[in-house]
């Protein structure tokens, strides 16, 4: 009975740990049509520290995904702090969205607001 147990025992060991692994990005495809690809990245952070973009007909398009394993969400705010249009929730990894916010030239922030996260603040250019 114990020469029968302990190989299953390690299949079994085996094939817990082999699905433990995986990639730790979100897999998340960036829309061809948006103008700024944003992604939080393990720990506190997104992936840049500045963005740019040319605002078309006043409007851009930004993509958000959360490739990290910390809830996330993204805001883009003007030089005093004030909201612009609507927010992406990225509460898992591989969570995304797509925003359009009407902004006119000029530099704004791209934030994540959950408590704790405020170094996630990274400028947005637009041209």
């Amino acid at each position: 009975m114990i020469r029968f147990s302990t190989p299953l025992l390690a299949l079994g060991l085996l094939l817990g740990v082999s699905a433990c692994g995986g990639d730790s990005a979100s897999g998340s495809t960036t829309p061809a049509d948006v103008d700024v690809d944003v992604r939080a990245l393990d720990g506190v952070a997104w992936n840049a520290s500045s963005y740019s973009a040319t605002a078309t007909d006043g409007v851009v398009t930004i993509y958000g995904a959360n490739d990290s394993s910390l809830p996330h969400n993204l805001y883009v705010q003007d030089g005093d702090g004030t909201q612009i249009g609507d927010f992406i929730d990225l509460p898992t990894r591989g969570s995304d969205g797509t925003i359009d916010v009407e902004l006119a030239p000029g530099e704004y922030r791209i934030v994540c607001l959950i408590p704790g996260h405020s170094a996630m603040n990274s400028a947005l250019v637009v041209d």
